[in-house]
């Protein structure tokens, strides 16, 4: 993941990158467009305008469709990302996913598992810190034929959405970065910040949350050169919130949190990784420390 995609013009080759992205994005935006255009149910149900959705008894099924639509919206744009930089750079676009080495499900299976398990035992602490425990799965007020819908809808769903986040950050921005920073922990730090600060929630405590995640699905995607865990890790993570505490609609972006909430944020870092640096000694991945240049901070 941190083999120079060029050695050639790389400053007049990331320029033509950013150019032919906008274009790309103008594009997805215009496809976005007319699909809406003609479904005008689509704009709602892609939006999110209509959140929280209303309480009936198929709700569920509306909330798989939802999350359709977000990761319709993120596939689009991390198309639009990963595309422009395969022509600019001339790689396949395994260079920016797995490069330098086949796919391997089993990362994708242990990150997945890995963040399910800390996702349960996370949930006694979240209750004694007051957090209202209802998982939808579990609602009587819905109909029990759409709550197995509403799972394989929110898992395909959300694992389109996870991986297309991935390629964007873990993946091409990943990559990008390493052109010109060097060393593993700053390039975690850059991307768990830039991670954090698009996806727009002003509340302090959910931004170093999110920051956290994206640092440590970074050194995984670093020290295991692939997205397969990162990629799993990350639906397990986004499932178990929308299986086991709210419905994606209900999130309520900007609300107040308490710093305590971060603790077992930190616990799901260290454990993550430590099973990532197993999983990495097991494929002989190479060490970071290695790559990053003397004096590099």
């Amino acid at each position: 993941m941190l083999a120079p995609l060029t050695i050639s013009r790389p400053w007049l080759k990331f320029g033509a990158f950013i150019l032919l992205t906008i274009a790309a994005f103008f594009g997805a935006g215009l496809v976005y467009g007319i699909v809406t255009l003609i479904f005008p149910d689509l704009r709602t149900m892609m939006t999110g305008e209509s959140s929280p959705l209303p309480e009936t008894s198929d709700r569920l099924l509306h909330e798989g469709a939802e999350a359709f639509g977000m990761s319709g919206i993120l596939g689009l744009m991390a198309l639009a990302i990963l595309l422009p930089a395969m022509t600019v750079y001339g790689q396949r676009f395994c260079a920016f996913l797995w490069p330098s080495r086949r796919f391997d499900l089993s990362h994708f299976w242990v990150g997945g598992l890995t963040m399910t398990c800390l996702a349960v035992i996370a949930l006694p602490w979240h209750m004694w810190q007051g957090a209202e425990w209802a998982p939808p799965i579990a609602n009587a007020l819905y109909d029990d034929w759409t709550k197995p819908a509403y799972v394989v809808l929110m898992a395909v769903g959300l694992l389109i959405a996870a991986a297309a986040e991935e390629i964007v950050f873990r993946g091409v921005l990943l990559r990008l970065t390493a052109l010109v920073v060097r060393h593993p922990l700053l390039i975690c730090l850059i991307n768990g910040l830039a991670f954090s600060a698009l996806h727009l929630d002003p509340n302090p405590v959910a931004f170093v949350a999110r920051m956290m995640s994206g640092a440590i699905w970074t050194w995984a995607a670093l020290r295991l050169g692939g997205l397969e865990f990162a990629t799993g890790a990350h639906l397990a993570h986004n499932l178990m919130i929308s299986l086991l505490w709210a419905p994606l609609s209900e999130i309520d972006v900007g609300a107040d949190t308490p710093w305590t909430a971060l603790a077992p944020e930190v616990v799901t870092a260290v454990v993550i990784v430590l099973m990532t640096e197993r999983l990495a000694n097991r494929s002989d991945a190479p060490d970071l420390n290695d790559l990053a240049p003397r004096g590099a901070a």
